[in-house]
């Protein structure tokens, strides 16, 4: 049975699908993700020096560095907020407002080097909240179940086909299910590739407990999805 990549982004587990993929696409689909993947280390190179001496001309007021700041780490927390959604419609919201926090709190930054990582944390933050916030209102009954669908559906990209956005809803359906903690530290271990303390400093849970979190989610989806051996410890 094939087996193909879950979404756009080049998560580190696969679906066991249930119609056969041309592996000619298979591979075309892992070319694309090798070579985004490595665009983003090429662009990190002495990312850390430049950052921080932006971060300090930003504080300084300079518009220019701030502009930089953003183009230079849109797309890394465009895919990190995706990837912990899903397909949902807020997603672009999220990366804004993320940013807007971001720059706001500069000043407060103490390693202005550490600008990337401080960054993502935002971003599993805003996240985090904003999963929780939606789980309440739908135990609340504020947010009627066909909405959340409707929308999800909208939001799946139509670079997908119908099968993959179809497997795209049922995945991130099932990860749903799970508490907020597990799921962003799944997300983050899986997709993201993140070691266990990366997960830990990323979500600010203990390194026994993130552990705990992602193999309660392995075992749920162990049969739905392949899990990557080679993510590393």
């Amino acid at each position: 049975m094939k087996r193909h990549r879950l979404a756009v982004e080049p998560p580190l587990f696969r679906l066991v699908a249930r119609t056969r993929v041309p592996q000619a696409d298979v591979d075309a689909d892992a070319d694309a993700d090798a070579d985004a993947d490595a665009a983003l280390e090429a662009e990190e190179g002495d990312g850390a020096a430049i950052d921080g001496a932006r971060v300090m001309l930003a504080v300084r007021g300079d518009r220019g560095a701030l502009e930089a700041l953003f183009r230079t780490h849109q797309r890394r927390v465009h895919r990190r907020v995706c990837r912990l959604m899903g397909p949902h419609p807020e997603v672009d919201d999220i990366v804004q407002d993320c940013f807007l926090t971001a720059f706001e709190s500069l000043p407060k930054l103490s390693e202005p080097c550490a600008f990337s990582a401080w960054l993502l944390r935002i971003a599993v933050h805003k996240v985090h909240r904003r999963l929780r916030r939606e789980r309440m209102l739908r135990r609340l009954g504020f947010v009627p179940a066909g909405d959340m669908l409707a929308a999800t559906n909208a939001a799946v990209s139509p670079m997908l086909s119908p099968a993959q956005s179809a497997e795209a809803r049922a995945i991130y359906a099932l990860l749903d299910r799970f508490p907020t903690d597990a799921r962003v530290a799944f997300v983050l271990r899986h997709l993201e590739g993140l070691t266990v303390p990366e997960v830990a400093q990323q979500t600010g849970l203990s390194e026994r407990t993130v552990k705990r979190r992602v193999a309660m989610v392995e075992q749920a989806v162990a049969g739905i999805v392949e899990l990557d051996s080679k993510v590393a410890l």
